[in-house]
Protein backbone atom coordinates (compact mmCIF):
# COMPACT_ATOMS: atom_id res chain seq x y z
CA UNK A 1 0.00 0.00 0.00
CA UNK A 2 1.39 3.49 -0.81
CA UNK A 3 2.04 5.64 1.90
CA UNK A 4 0.97 8.19 0.34
CA UNK A 5 -2.43 7.33 -0.74
CA UNK A 6 -3.49 6.73 2.68
CA UNK A 7 -2.23 10.04 3.77
CA UNK A 8 -3.87 11.58 1.08
CA UNK A 9 -7.12 9.55 1.56
CA UNK A 10 -7.39 10.62 5.41
CA UNK A 11 -7.07 14.50 4.16
CA UNK A 12 -10.18 13.56 1.63
CA UNK A 13 -12.18 12.57 4.61
CA UNK A 14 -11.71 15.49 7.02
CA UNK A 15 -11.88 18.18 4.25
CA UNK A 16 -15.00 16.49 3.06
CA UNK A 17 -14.36 16.60 -0.23
CA UNK A 18 -11.45 16.01 -3.23
CA UNK A 19 -10.60 19.59 -4.25
CA UNK A 20 -10.26 20.66 -0.63
CA UNK A 21 -8.21 17.97 0.30
CA UNK A 22 -5.72 18.75 -2.96
CA UNK A 23 -5.20 22.22 -1.82
CA UNK A 24 -3.93 20.42 1.15
CA UNK A 25 -1.92 18.17 -0.11
CA UNK A 26 -1.15 20.29 -3.22
CA UNK A 27 -1.89 17.95 -5.67
CA UNK A 28 -4.61 18.30 -8.85
CA UNK A 29 -7.82 17.46 -7.52
CA UNK A 30 -7.61 14.86 -10.81
CA UNK A 31 -4.54 13.59 -8.99
CA UNK A 32 -6.51 13.02 -5.56
CA UNK A 33 -9.17 11.05 -7.35
CA UNK A 34 -6.60 8.96 -9.13
CA UNK A 35 -5.14 8.07 -6.08
CA UNK A 36 -8.08 6.84 -4.06
CA UNK A 37 -9.38 5.02 -7.36
CA UNK A 38 -6.28 2.75 -6.63
CA UNK A 39 -6.06 2.53 -3.09
CA UNK A 40 -9.83 1.32 -3.48
CA UNK A 41 -8.68 -1.20 -5.83
CA UNK A 42 -5.87 -2.07 -3.84
CA UNK A 43 -7.94 -2.83 -0.89
CA UNK A 44 -11.08 -4.50 -2.89
CA UNK A 45 -13.80 -2.46 -1.15
CA UNK A 46 -15.65 1.18 -1.95
CA UNK A 47 -14.22 4.09 0.25
CA UNK A 48 -16.75 6.83 -0.59
CA UNK A 49 -20.33 7.14 -1.65
CA UNK A 50 -21.68 10.53 -2.89
CA UNK A 51 -25.52 11.43 -0.89
CA UNK A 52 -26.22 14.67 -3.40
CA UNK A 53 -23.15 17.37 -2.88
CA UNK A 54 -22.33 15.80 -0.12
CA UNK A 55 -19.09 13.05 0.24
CA UNK A 56 -19.65 10.34 2.84
CA UNK A 57 -17.29 7.59 3.86
CA UNK A 58 -18.83 3.48 3.44
CA UNK A 59 -18.90 1.16 6.59
CA UNK A 60 -15.16 0.10 5.03
CA UNK A 61 -14.07 4.18 4.75
CA UNK A 62 -14.88 4.62 7.95
CA UNK A 63 -13.13 1.53 9.35
CA UNK A 64 -9.68 2.85 7.35
CA UNK A 65 -10.28 5.93 8.52
CA UNK A 66 -9.93 5.33 12.16
CA UNK A 67 -6.95 3.06 11.95
CA UNK A 68 -5.15 4.92 8.96
CA UNK A 69 -5.31 8.20 11.59
CA UNK A 70 -3.82 5.88 13.93
CA UNK A 71 -1.12 3.97 12.10
CA UNK A 72 -0.09 7.41 10.40
CA UNK A 73 0.39 8.78 13.96
CA UNK A 74 2.32 6.15 15.21
CA UNK A 75 3.92 6.10 11.91
CA UNK A 76 5.20 9.92 12.43
CA UNK A 77 6.03 9.23 16.10
CA UNK A 78 8.63 6.58 14.65
CA UNK A 79 9.74 9.31 11.92
CA UNK A 80 10.75 12.17 15.05
CA UNK A 81 12.77 9.55 16.69
CA UNK A 82 14.71 8.26 14.51
CA UNK A 83 15.22 12.18 13.41
CA UNK A 84 16.29 12.64 17.20
CA UNK A 85 18.99 10.04 17.28
CA UNK A 86 20.17 11.30 13.74
CA UNK A 87 20.41 15.06 15.27
CA UNK A 88 21.72 16.17 19.10
CA UNK A 89 20.70 19.94 18.67
CA UNK A 90 21.83 22.24 21.40
CA UNK A 91 21.59 26.06 21.30
CA UNK A 92 17.92 27.87 21.53
CA UNK A 93 15.17 28.60 19.23
CA UNK A 94 12.88 31.72 19.31
CA UNK A 95 9.94 31.40 18.01
CA UNK A 96 7.01 33.26 17.41
CA UNK A 97 3.25 33.00 17.24
CA UNK A 98 -0.18 34.96 16.95
CA UNK A 99 -2.46 34.28 19.96
CA UNK A 100 -4.45 31.72 18.48
CA UNK A 101 -1.87 29.25 17.49
CA UNK A 102 0.24 30.21 20.23
CA UNK A 103 -1.92 29.44 22.95
CA UNK A 104 -4.27 26.32 21.37
CA UNK A 105 -2.47 24.80 18.25
CA UNK A 106 2.01 25.12 19.08
CA UNK A 107 2.03 24.36 22.73
CA UNK A 108 1.74 20.39 22.61
CA UNK A 109 3.95 20.69 19.48
CA UNK A 110 7.27 22.47 21.24
CA UNK A 111 5.82 19.66 24.35
CA UNK A 112 6.84 16.87 21.35
CA UNK A 113 9.63 18.56 19.83
CA UNK A 114 11.21 19.16 23.18
CA UNK A 115 10.93 15.32 24.35
CA UNK A 116 13.13 14.72 21.15
CA UNK A 117 15.45 17.52 21.35
CA UNK A 118 15.47 18.02 25.66
CA UNK A 119 19.04 20.03 24.80
CA UNK A 120 17.79 22.94 23.12
CA UNK A 121 16.15 25.57 24.94
CA UNK A 122 12.70 26.47 22.92
CA UNK A 123 11.64 30.22 23.89
CA UNK A 124 8.08 31.32 22.24
CA UNK A 125 7.01 34.73 22.21
CA UNK A 126 3.17 35.21 21.86
CA UNK A 127 1.30 38.47 20.46
CA UNK A 128 -0.69 39.77 17.07
CA UNK A 129 0.27 38.77 13.91
CA UNK A 130 1.77 42.19 13.51
CA UNK A 131 4.13 42.34 16.30
CA UNK A 132 5.44 38.98 15.71
CA UNK A 133 6.48 39.69 12.34
CA UNK A 134 8.14 43.00 13.40
CA UNK A 135 10.25 40.85 16.02
CA UNK A 136 10.77 38.54 13.00
CA UNK A 137 12.29 41.45 11.00
CA UNK A 138 14.24 42.69 13.14
CA UNK A 139 15.79 39.60 14.08
CA UNK A 140 14.89 38.65 17.67
CA UNK A 141 13.09 35.62 15.98
CA UNK A 142 14.07 32.76 13.99
CA UNK A 143 10.69 32.28 12.65
CA UNK A 144 6.64 32.39 13.21
CA UNK A 145 3.21 31.30 12.89
CA UNK A 146 0.98 34.21 12.14
CA UNK A 147 -2.34 34.55 10.80
CA UNK A 148 -1.77 36.16 7.21
CA UNK A 149 0.98 35.85 4.62
CA UNK A 150 3.34 39.05 4.80
CA UNK A 151 4.06 40.88 2.19
CA UNK A 152 7.68 41.50 2.39
CA UNK A 153 11.02 40.72 0.38
CA UNK A 154 12.93 39.69 3.06
CA UNK A 155 10.38 37.15 4.19
CA UNK A 156 8.96 33.60 3.06
CA UNK A 157 5.95 31.95 4.25
CA UNK A 158 3.82 28.98 3.45
CA UNK A 159 0.77 27.59 4.83
CA UNK A 160 0.65 25.32 8.21
CA UNK A 161 -2.79 25.47 9.52
CA UNK A 162 -6.19 25.87 8.34
CA UNK A 163 -8.95 27.32 10.64
CA UNK A 164 -12.36 28.73 10.57
CA UNK A 165 -13.96 31.57 12.24
CA UNK A 166 -17.25 31.41 14.04
CA UNK A 167 -19.62 33.78 16.12
CA UNK A 168 -19.59 32.35 19.79
CA UNK A 169 -21.96 33.32 22.82
CA UNK A 170 -23.55 32.29 26.28
CA UNK A 171 -25.64 29.12 25.93
CA UNK A 172 -28.74 31.32 27.11
CA UNK A 173 -27.89 33.97 24.85
CA UNK A 174 -30.83 35.06 22.31
CA UNK A 175 -28.65 33.02 19.34
CA UNK A 176 -28.37 29.91 21.06
CA UNK A 177 -30.72 27.96 18.99
CA UNK A 178 -29.19 28.82 15.49
CA UNK A 179 -26.61 26.57 13.93
CA UNK A 180 -26.33 29.83 11.68
CA UNK A 181 -25.87 33.75 12.21
CA UNK A 182 -26.93 35.89 9.24
CA UNK A 183 -24.42 39.09 8.51
CA UNK A 184 -27.50 41.63 9.67
CA UNK A 185 -28.04 39.55 13.18
CA UNK A 186 -24.45 39.72 13.57
CA UNK A 187 -24.24 43.62 13.13
CA UNK A 188 -27.52 43.51 15.26
CA UNK A 189 -25.57 41.92 18.68
CA UNK A 190 -23.16 43.91 21.04
CA UNK A 191 -19.94 43.10 19.82
CA UNK A 192 -16.49 41.88 21.54
CA UNK A 193 -13.71 42.24 19.28
CA UNK A 194 -9.80 41.58 19.03
CA UNK A 195 -7.95 45.05 19.18
CA UNK A 196 -5.76 46.17 15.56
CA UNK A 197 -3.23 44.30 14.81
CA UNK A 198 -5.01 40.94 14.97
CA UNK A 199 -5.22 38.78 12.16
CA UNK A 200 -8.75 37.51 13.81
CA UNK A 201 -10.04 41.08 13.40
CA UNK A 202 -8.27 41.30 10.01
CA UNK A 203 -10.18 38.58 8.47
CA UNK A 204 -13.63 39.54 9.91
CA UNK A 205 -13.38 42.93 8.71
CA UNK A 206 -11.85 41.92 5.01
CA UNK A 207 -15.11 39.47 4.85
CA UNK A 208 -18.11 42.28 6.08
CA UNK A 209 -15.94 44.52 3.53
CA UNK A 210 -16.09 42.00 0.52
CA UNK A 211 -19.59 41.34 0.93
CA UNK A 212 -20.21 45.26 0.96
CA UNK A 213 -20.88 46.37 4.59
CA UNK A 214 -18.76 48.85 6.51
CA UNK A 215 -16.82 47.19 9.27
CA UNK A 216 -17.26 50.48 11.50
CA UNK A 217 -20.81 49.22 11.44
CA UNK A 218 -20.17 46.40 14.01
CA UNK A 219 -21.19 47.41 17.74
CA UNK A 220 -18.14 46.78 19.52
CA UNK A 221 -18.73 47.25 23.27
CA UNK A 222 -15.62 45.72 23.92
CA UNK A 223 -11.78 45.41 22.50
CA UNK A 224 -10.11 42.47 24.33
CA UNK A 225 -5.94 41.39 23.36
CA UNK A 226 -6.74 37.89 23.00
CA UNK A 227 -9.03 35.15 22.40
CA UNK A 228 -9.01 33.96 25.50
CA UNK A 229 -10.22 37.33 26.98
CA UNK A 230 -12.89 36.89 24.16
CA UNK A 231 -13.82 33.84 25.07
CA UNK A 232 -14.45 34.60 28.96
CA UNK A 233 -16.19 37.97 28.17
CA UNK A 234 -18.83 36.14 25.95
CA UNK A 235 -18.97 33.06 27.95
CA UNK A 236 -20.39 35.98 30.98
CA UNK A 237 -22.87 36.76 28.50
CA UNK A 238 -21.36 40.64 27.26
CA UNK A 239 -22.17 39.48 23.91
CA UNK A 240 -20.75 37.85 20.80
CA UNK A 241 -17.56 37.50 19.48
CA UNK A 242 -15.98 35.88 16.23
CA UNK A 243 -13.12 33.80 17.35
CA UNK A 244 -11.16 30.52 16.07
CA UNK A 245 -13.54 27.68 16.21
CA UNK A 246 -10.02 26.06 17.36
CA UNK A 247 -9.32 28.44 19.97
CA UNK A 248 -13.39 27.81 20.82
CA UNK A 249 -13.39 24.18 21.11
CA UNK A 250 -12.67 23.62 25.34
CA UNK A 251 -15.83 26.23 25.80
CA UNK A 252 -17.82 24.72 23.22
CA UNK A 253 -16.83 21.43 24.40
CA UNK A 254 -17.45 22.23 27.50
CA UNK A 255 -20.88 23.87 27.28
CA UNK A 256 -20.11 26.92 28.72
CA UNK A 257 -20.16 28.65 24.88
CA UNK A 258 -22.81 28.22 21.95
CA UNK A 259 -21.52 28.98 17.92
CA UNK A 260 -22.87 28.74 14.77
CA UNK A 261 -21.13 29.96 11.49
CA UNK A 262 -22.03 33.60 9.99
CA UNK A 263 -23.80 32.74 7.05
CA UNK A 264 -22.72 34.83 4.07
CA UNK A 265 -19.44 35.34 5.61
CA UNK A 266 -15.91 33.47 4.40
CA UNK A 267 -14.08 33.24 7.20
CA UNK A 268 -12.04 30.30 6.32
CA UNK A 269 -8.11 31.55 7.10
CA UNK A 270 -4.78 30.08 7.59
CA UNK A 271 -1.64 30.15 9.33
CA UNK A 272 1.38 31.40 8.19
CA UNK A 273 5.26 29.70 9.00
CA UNK A 274 7.10 32.95 8.07
CA UNK A 275 10.76 32.93 7.65
CA UNK A 276 13.43 34.78 7.07
CA UNK A 277 15.35 33.92 3.96
CA UNK A 278 18.07 34.17 5.36
CA UNK A 279 21.01 31.35 6.61
CA UNK A 280 18.72 28.66 9.15
CA UNK A 281 20.23 27.04 12.34
CA UNK A 282 20.49 23.09 12.52
CA UNK A 283 17.58 23.97 15.34
CA UNK A 284 15.13 26.04 12.81
CA UNK A 285 15.76 23.53 10.11
CA UNK A 286 14.88 20.64 12.37
CA UNK A 287 11.78 22.18 13.98
CA UNK A 288 10.29 22.79 10.46
CA UNK A 289 10.35 19.29 9.32
CA UNK A 290 8.75 18.28 12.69
CA UNK A 291 5.80 21.22 11.75
CA UNK A 292 5.56 20.18 8.46
CA UNK A 293 4.69 16.45 9.39
CA UNK A 294 2.49 17.14 12.48
CA UNK A 295 -0.35 15.61 12.75
CA UNK A 296 -2.41 19.16 13.81
CA UNK A 297 -2.32 20.34 10.64
CA UNK A 298 -4.91 18.14 8.86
Amino acid sequence: MNLNFLKTFVHVVEAGNFSRAAERVHLSQPAVSMQMQALAQDLGVELFRRRGHKLETTEAGAILYAQARRFLQDWQAVLHKLESVRQRLQGRLALGASTTPGDYLLPQLLCQFHSLHPELEVRMEVGSSEEIVSALLDGRLDLAVVGYQPQDDALEAQVVFEDQLVAVFAPDYGLARQNKVGVEDLLAQPLLQRTQGSATRQVLERALAERGYDPDDMKIIMELGSSRALLEAAARGLGVAVVSKAAAADYTDSGRLAWACVEGLELRRNFWLVQSRRLRSAAQQAFVQFLLRSDLRG
